[in-house]
């Protein structure tokens, strides 16, 4: 275990310090002062020499005195390093150059001195040294009782427990719990998070199978009902009848003369007439992809303003009552003024005898004249009174009006921003629905081809044409009857295929559901897994230390298992602990993360008058403690 011990300190015009020598014991040293008084500056002057920052991690803080220019702020620290002493020194010194011409010598900057048992060191040979003693992060953690358990993020936090506290990984947890045994032989190379996400993975797919196979079947059976209806043995009957009779058709018409030129024109009709229908389709599709409904938004735009028109003239209407009640408090005021005024011209008469007209005797005089005055003071206490319940209404009017008075400058700014809005609006035009280029010519131009083909067609045809009309009608007739049974045929075989697809489907489902079943299993067996990991780390953690104890984990709203690192105390959180408490806590950690580093320097507790009895610890603390009556810092 190495030992730092700071025997002394002394610090020369540092911040608001002139001079200040301090011989610190090995246990126990308490500094004593009223606010402002220094205190916080011996810390500063401490890491300032060490690490070149203020106590709370800053480079960037006023070390120069103000008000004394010149000074040389100086440093010097003795400490006992594992039994040796070890005398550092630091010091800041200003720069000055005389420019060739000038008389008056120019402030360069300032340069820092850096000496290690009276021996002048580079800067960077001194913080290789400091370095070499005590690493600057570890300083911070073992010398500031909130470092760790307030100043730290919750990753650096947790990482450094996991280095403190040696965290298992998951095989290693696995290796202590034989319970876990299939989850140990399945995770492979894998964590226990990876193989869940895994599973995750497998169970969505499953699931998501799971619930569309009973439309799928729903939608096979539905169609295997549809087609069972059939009659398909009549339907193969029917067919090799029908087949019979169109051969039967088909070579009468072939024996028909001059049929060759006539069928050719028949042909060029349907042609084109297929390629007129196809033509009005596709110009039908382009002017139905032009039809895009546009909206008028200036009905909108008109009932904004009417809205605004109103509140307008509601506001409006509302000031006019308020400028006339503040004219009727003045009017009322006026009133009350003008009574004032007959008050205070009131003399005291009642000396003399309404009766007799003789002076009244000194003593009834008095008592009259004391009356008098009472009656008179209560009265012009309640018209002061009164007359202040009239002002208040009258101010609180005022203010209400120019509230009304901004509110409405609002409204009619906004009803202007929208009227001009409305005045510049341009409403959509309807869009133009215009044919494919070319539809009306090449429209006319295929009319005009299927009238000739016609006409061909009357002019070829003869007297043979009712016979042909007759077969043609038969024939057609045939066609349709051998397309309806042939439609029929081919359900069977559909019927055959549906019901195979069926059964395929429901065996399907059966293995989805298994599967689905297994996974959920093993998913079952990584949250037990998680949380048994959890409370063993958790326990593992907390075993370390006295006070301090760690939510290492936090259970989610979905039941999964967040990382934290959050400091508590019979569960309540660091952040909710009284100062006293935070600073034992604090003495705690430092205690383990000393052990831990092997290493023990001065300790430094801030606000040390809240504890009543600091936490014991086998390292040397210093004390800083608020004590008004100490306008001088006192080391005791």
């Amino acid at each position: 275990m190495n030992t730092i011990i700071l025997k002394s300190l002394d610090l020369d015009h540092f911040k608001g310090i002139r001079s200040l020598h301090i011989d610190f014991d090995g246990g126990l040293t308490s500094i004593y002062g009223d606010n402002a008084t220094g205190k916080t500056t011996v810390y500063d002057a401490l890491t300032w020499l060490l690490f070149g920052k203020d106590s709370s991690g800053s480079a960037k803080f006023s070390i120069k005195p103000t008000g004394i220019p010149g000074v040389t702020p100086t440093v010097t620290a003795i400490l006992e390093i594992n039994g040796e002493p070890m005398k550092l020194r630091k010091t800041l010194r200003e720069k000055w150059s005389k420019p060739r011409g000038c008389a008056i010598a120019q402030y360069d900057g300032d340069t820092t001195e850096y000496t290690i048992d009276d021996v002048p060191r580079k800067e960077g040979e001194y913080k290789r040294m400091i370095s070499a003693i005590i690493d600057e992060g570890v300083f911070k953690m073992l010398t500031n009782v909130h470092a760790f358990a307030r100043d730290l993020p919750w990753k650096e936090r947790r990482k450094q427990l996991a280095e403190v506290c040696g965290l298992p990984d998951d095989k290693a947890i696995l290796t202590s719990a034989p319970q876990f045994a299939e989850l140990a032989a399945a995770l492979g190379r894998r964590t226990v998070d990876e193989y869940k996400s895994v599973l995750m993975a497998e169970r969505k797919g499953a699931n998501k199978t799971l619930d569309s196979l009973p439309i799928r079947i729903d939608e096979c059976e539905r169609r295997a009902r549809e087609l069972d209806v059939l009659d398909y043995d009549k339907a193969q009957v029917d067919k090799a009848d029908l087949e019979l009779r169109k051969g039967a058709i088909l070579a009468d018409l072939s024996r028909l003369d001059g049929g060759t030129l006539l069928t050719a024109a028949e042909a060029d009709v349907k042609h084109y007439e297929a390629e007129l229908k196809a033509l009005d389709a596709e110009n039908a599709a382009h002017r139905a992809s032009q039809n895009v409904p546009v909206q008028d938004e200036r009905p909108a735009i008109q009932r904004k303003l009417g809205e605004l028109s109103w509140t307008f003239n509601n506001l409006n209407k509302m000031m006019d009552d308020c400028e006339e009640n503040v004219l009727k408090a003045e009017e009322q005021l006026e009133e009350y003024r003008a009574v004032w005024r007959s008050i205070q011209a009131e003399t005291f008469t009642g000396d003399v005898c309404p009766t007799c007209g003789q002076k009244l005797p000194a003593v009834e005089a008095a008592q009259a004249k004391a009356k008098f005055e009472q009656d008179k003071a209560g009265r012009e206490a309640r018209l002061v009174k009164d007359s202040d319940l009239v002002k208040q209404n009258q101010a609180a009017q005022k203010a209400q009006y120019a509230e009304l008075k901004e509110k409405a400058a609002q409204v009619r700014d906004e009803y202007e921003q929208i009227k001009a809005q409305l005045d510049a609006y341009i409403p959509p035009e309807a869009p133009v629905i215009e044919d494919l280029p070319g539809y009306a010519e090449r429209r006319a131009k295929v009319m005009q081809y299927i009238e000739e083909a016609r006409e061909k067609i009357g002019r070829i045809q003869s007297d043979q044409q009712a016979e042909r009309d007759r077969l043609n009608s038969q024939l057609s007739q045939l066609n349709i009857e051998l397309t309806r049974v042939s439609q029929v045929l081919a359900a069977k075989a559909q019927l055959d295929e549906t019901r195979a697809r069926v059964d395929e489907l429901k065996a399907e489902q059966r293995t989805q559901a298994a599967a689905l079943e297994e996974i959920d299993r093993k998913l079952a067996m990584c949250e037990d897994f998680t949380r048994y990991r959890c409370q063993f780390i958790t326990d593992s953690v907390n075993s370390r230390f006295k006070l301090a104890r760690f939510r290492l984990f936090v259970e989610q709203v979905n039941g999964g298992v967040a990382d934290c690192c959050d400091v508590m105390v019979d569960g309540v959180p660091y952040a909710d602990l009284n100062n006293a408490m935070q600073i034992n806590v604090g003495l705690d950690i430092i205690g383990t993360l000393s052990e831990h580093y092997g290493l023990r320097v001065p300790l430094v507790v801030d606000n040390a008058e809240s504890v009543t009895r600091l936490q014991e610890i086998n390292t040397q603390v210093i004390r800083l403690v608020v004590s008004e009556q100490d306008k001088e810092l006192r080391v005791v």
